[in-house]
């Protein structure tokens, strides 16, 4: 398995990226994260994929240069994770838009900024990724913050983006821009 970085020595977590043979864990981290948060867009049910599916969207991933499935991991398990996928088209394929989640007892420990700064510095050295987009519920403040602290913009706004607990609830969209790193010229 890939180890990416250590987590910040002694945060008790480490990321690496995603592999197939990870699926059924990840399926299972999704539905504890879903019985969480209302910050995501599914419930306690999961992701509506199975282990097979997953395995294969995992696959893929891995195989294309505009795409990055991290996970944190601690010693109980998946503790975190981040999906960022570009278009897939020519025209497309340098801007995209990725997906963070932590686990409840897992937040304001340096899991969120740790998965975001590593897909920051993977979008800047890969020469591909020129535009990171997120949604991000409008009451959903400490990823805003996190988010903006990363040097995250306001793009604008979604109404109704999303329908829970008998009301709507509006995203703000939000975008970095990358650009290639200075030559040292």
């Amino acid at each position: 398995m890939t180890r990416i970085d250590s987590g910040g020595g002694d945060a008790g977590f480490h990321l690496r990226l995603a592999e197939p043979e990870d699926a059924a864990a990840i399926l299972e981290y999704f539905r504890t994260l879903g019985g969480q948060t209302t910050f995501v867009t599914f419930g306690s049910e999961g992701i509506p994929l199975g282990e097979e599916a997953e395995a294969a969207f995992i696959a893929r991933t891995r195989s294309r240069d505009n795409a990055i499935f991290l996970l944190a991991v601690a010693p109980e398990g998946i503790v975190g994770a981040l999906t960022y996928a570009g278009g897939e088209k020519a025209r497309t394929r340098h801007t995209g838009e990725f997906g963070v989640s932590v686990l409840r007892e897992w937040w304001g420990r340096g899991v969120g900024p740790a998965l975001l700064e590593e897909m920051i510095a993977w979008a800047r050295g890969g020469g591909v990724v020129r535009k990171i987009n997120l949604r991000v519920h409008v009451d959903n403040v400490r990823a805003i913050r996190l988010y903006e602290r990363l040097g995250f913009v306001h793009e604008g706004r979604t109404t109704r983006d999303m329908f829970m607990d008998g009301r709507f609830v509006d995203s703000l969209m939000m975008g970095l821009e990358i650009d290639p790193e200075p030559s040292g010229e």
